[in-house]
């Protein structure tokens, strides 16, 4: 797997051995990167269920300020450690290694905001995902003008609305579709770009 575009263009990413990660494909990467373009610059990033970090490595290659990586496997985080450090992105990328829900209340209490949030669960956990999702966009760490992706089976269809964020759009492609979600309303909180320490 390599990365599209940016700095890195051309640089390949390593992925986990085995059928622990299911990294999302090339195309479907590209035409992610085409809808999010005029986001991605300095823009704060928080990866969950990461995986390699195939997503928010081609977002900091692109320009994007910090990515938080969040993945508790630790055969898993392994290999993104490798993928940050040889791409010398170790003061850009942070890895937070706990499970999506625990990791989600963490950055909520540090009081964290994020300018993109990309899910790319197992499409088994798609219930737990949507429960987190209205969680978190409750809590406010997406920023106000902030963007979600959630990438999940084409067979399954995410809710117009959760929590307190409306479906902008969704698009497909084979057997896996993106859902884009924003806020509804404006957080009255101020943007941070702060990311915790490795844990």
């Amino acid at each position: 797997m390599k990365i599209i575009a940016g700095t890195l263009k051309g640089r390949k990413v390593l992925v986990p051995t085995g059928k622990r990660v299911r990294p999302t494909g090339a195309k479907v990467k590209e035409a992610l990167f085409s809808i999010i373009a005029d986001d991605v610059c300095d823009a704060c990033v928080l990866d969950v269920f990461s995986g390699s970090g195939s997503v928010g490595i081609e977002a900091l290659s692109r320009g994007a300020a910090s990515c938080i990586f969040v993945e508790r496997d630790r055969s898993v985080i392994d290999v993104l450690s490798r993928n940050l450090s040889q791409f010398g992105l170790e003061d850009r990328g942070k890895i937070l290694a706990l499970e999506a829900k625990r990791a989600m209340k963490l950055l909520e209490k540090q009081g964290e905001r994020f300018d993109i949030i990309f899910f790319d669960p197992p499409y088994s956990y798609f219930v737990k995902t949507r429960r987190i999702i209205e969680s978190l966009s409750l809590g406010g760490i997406l920023a106000p003008t902030g963007l979600l992706i959630w990438e999940h089976a084409v067979d399954t269809t995410p809710h117009e609305e959760i929590g307190s964020l409306y479906k902008e759009r969704e698009k497909k492609y084979g057997d896996t579709a993106l859902s884009f979600y924003r806020a509804k309303v404006r957080y009255n909180h101020v943007q941070s770009c702060s990311t915790p320490r490795i844990i």
